[in-house]
């Protein structure tokens, strides 16, 4: 007898919505998943009038419950894990802003004593075996999948909330360090392709399995032609902090923006809080690209899952509302507060179907951080991440690799 069926809800698997639908689940792993009557288990989860997705993965998140991943402190990594657990991440990519190379390499090896929802190999996800990753956090969270290193090879005048002074060209001396050290944990590197030295930082990237992210750019379409044959297949947070279109004299010239909309080999990441992304800005993204291309994220700030108010972000003071962090002028976005709970309603509420949805919540992000092998979707044979939603996408419950939070 299995050990639990999630029953009666209308499952979404990567083909369809079975209604009503099951999902059988053996330890951590899915076993089968099917429609119709289930068969018997020792444990079940009644799911009628429930939707059952796959576990969101958030690969962009800088914190959240107050505390961030940047501060490379393990109670400050669960606090935060915790906070985006409740809305529906079951694995997550922490990211870490531009800084310096000690500050950088203490919040990498954080991360990496703290990969550990998961006892598998990061590389390829699949289990591992012999020296690696161990538990170490006692508590339902979601999976930390490896690290997002954010700059800091950005461009001045698209730095976002990131520290001014700090922001530089790509330098071998600075990234190959950590890359030798930490090149197993590092799933995504940000930078902007326009800068001296950074076609060659991206095909170092790909030698090292890392994905190139382009992001913080005023790029032009040349730059991220070239960026795209040197290896580049992420376009980070999609119309925020990047170059758009624009006239260079007479002539119309697209940005990064629209390039990340235009090129199929690039996957583009979504802020989709009404805010980062209006509601016809998210239309227009959903119409360009299929969902195999629109990976969902939050990057939330530490202040998401918090009352709004005045919190620290990167060394600034930033204020903070119900919908989105501010600079302290009020003239710029300073972060999200999103949850990926909420970035799926927003996206179903521009009329995605939910078959599409979970692709861009779960799948897609998966094959980013390259672990949808084991995750991203609800298969036989995958880590049992479930989240179960209500008619209005309100998280209900969390199954995290057969663990309910």
């Amino acid at each position: 007898m299995s050990s639990l069926v999630i029953h009666s809800g209308r499952v979404v698997t990567p083909q369809s919505v079975l209604d009503p639908g099951y999902v059988v689940v053996e330890g951590s792993t899915i076993a089968q998943v099917g429609e119709g009557s289930p068969p018997p288990c020792e444990r079940a989860i009644d799911a009628a009038g429930l939707w059952v997705l796959p576990g969101f993965i958030d690969i962009h998140c800088h914190g959240g419950g107050g505390r961030s991943f940047q501060e490379a402190d393990e109670e400050a990594i669960r606090v935060a894990l915790a906070a985006h657990l409740r809305g529906g991440t079951t694995g997550i990519v922490p990211a870490i802003a531009a800084c310096g190379r000690e500050e950088r390499h203490a919040c990498l090896d954080a991360l990496r004593n703290g990969v550990t929802s998961l006892n598998f190999n990061l590389r390829d996800a699949e289990p591992s075996v012999g020296p690696g990753p161990r538990l170490k956090f006692k508590d339902v969270t979601p999976a930390v999948l490896g690290a997002y290193v954010e700059g800091p090879y950005f461009a001045d005048k698209e730095r976002g909330a990131q520290p001014l002074g700090l922001i530089r060209p790509p330098d071998p001396e600075d990234y190959r360090p950590p890359l030798r050290e930490f090149g197993e944990l590092i799933r995504v590197w940000a930078l902007a392709p326009e800068l001296p030295g950074a076609l060659e930082f991206i095909r170092e990237l790909r030698e090292h399995g890392v994905v190139p992210a382009l992001g913080h750019s005023d790029a032009s379409e040349e730059h991220v032609e070239a960026a795209i044959a040197a290896g580049a297949r992420l376009v980070t947070h999609l119309y925020c902090a990047q170059s758009t279109f624009h006239r260079v004299g007479a002539e119309k010239r697209l940005g990064l923006a629209e390039m990340g909309l235009l090129r199929e080999e690039l996957v583009v990441e979504v802020i989709a809080d009404s805010k980062h992304l209006t509601p016809n800005l998210l239309r227009l993204v959903l119409k360009s690209k299929p969902p195999s291309q629109v990976c969902l994220i939050t990057d939330a700030m530490p202040a998401a899952g918090m009352p709004p108010g005045e919190y620290e972000f990167l060394g600034e003071r930033v204020w903070v509302t119900d919908e989105v962090a501010y600079r302290a002028d009020r003239e710029r976005y300073a972060g999200s507060v999103l949850t990926m709970a909420a970035a799926v309603r927003n996206v179903a509420a521009q009329g995605a179907d939910m078959v599409a949805v979970a692709e861009m919540a779960a799948l897609t992000p998966a094959r980013v951080a390259g672990v949808d092998r084991r995750k991203g979707s609800l298969e036989a044979g995958k880590d049992a991440d479930v989240v179960l939603m209500d008619e209005g996408l309100e998280v209900r419950q969390v199954v995290v690799r057969g663990r309910t939070a």
